[in-house]
């Protein structure tokens, strides 16, 4: 594998393969493409911690009013709904709120909305149920985050919180972490929001909740497993995902090409025939509202 030096703009930038929380409404991950596109490639990964999540908080059926924060591309929402849940989703990015309006549209009990995990437009004691799947560990102030979705929380009720176990979390964004490092082995890798490094560790995670005022907590780790196409396809499949990623976004073509070739070589050495398997653990907790 041929070397490369990474220019010094990208190698000290902090956006990083880690889709992390902004604010700025021209943010790439804000649009209607990027919303598409993680549904695509990253639902596969995390509707699985969306559906232990699920069975873990137990009682999600009719009438159950569930929020669920920084939802994404709907991997929790739609089978809460299914349910027969009544599901407010909500997250900072108009196009993720966009898609899951359309992917929700046939529950009326349930609507997507644009809504600061940090800041909660919602009055006290007001859900059923909270989600927070790889959502307040990328929050700036993830703290507040947590705080914030306990308060939602009815006494009672429960809420969830699941977070990766180690950076930069699971499916491709592993392979292009491995591929950037091959390409680039000065480069240090942009710093995980501090959120995710700390909530990481289940006793942390653990310890956070409870100061948020929920007890009772049960924490888990659980493996998710990506599953893809090997050799080109897998290029192909991901090309877009790739160029939403903050690293990769800043290459020239020449060094796009390099680490195009690296994630050929990573794919390679874990694929089985024309399939590729990803494993990455993810951390779930389980708490009640006191």
């Amino acid at each position: 594998m041929v070397k490369s030096e990474l220019p010094e703009k990208t190698a000290s930038a902090q956006s990083s393969w880690i889709p992390i929380a902004k604010s700025a409404l021209d943010h790439p991950h804000m649009t209607d493409g990027f919303a598409h596109v993680y549904e695509m490639t990253a639902n596969r990964n995390t509707g699985q911690v969306a559906s232990v999540a699920l069975d873990r908080m137990g009682g999600i059926e009719w009438d159950t009013t569930v929020l669920d924060i920084a939802a994404g591309a709907g991997a929790l929402s739609v089978p809460a709904a299914l349910r027969g849940a009544a599901v407010l989703a909500i997250d900072h990015a108009p196009g993720m709120v966009n898609l899951l309006k359309r992917r929700l549209a046939p529950f009326p009990s349930s609507d997507a909305t644009l809504m600061d995990g940090q800041q909660l437009a919602l009055e006290d004691d007001s859900f059923d149920a909270t989600f927070s799947l790889f959502g307040a560990s990328i929050f700036p102030d993830w703290r507040r985050g947590l705080m914030e979705q306990a308060r939602v929380t009815r006494r009672g009720g429960k809420a969830c919180v699941a977070t990766w176990r180690r950076p930069p979390g699971g499916g491709p964004f592993m392979v292009m972490a491995q591929a950037l490092r091959l390409v680039f082995p000065e480069m240090r890798p942009p710093a995980p929001p501090e959120g995710f490094l700390l909530l990481s560790e289940p006793d942390r995670l653990a310890k956070e909740m409870a100061h948020a005022h929920l007890s009772a907590i049960d924490v888990e780790e659980i493996e998710t497993v990506w599953e893809g196409p090997a050799g080109h396809a897998y290029l192909d499949e991901l090309r877009d995902l790739h160029s939403y990623m903050g690293v990769y976004a800043q290459l020239d073509s020449d060094q796009r090409r390099r680490v195009d070739a690296a994630i050929l070589e990573v794919i390679d050495g874990l694929a089985s025939g024309n399939t590729v398997i990803l494993r990455a653990t993810a951390v779930l907790a389980v708490g009640t509202k006191r």
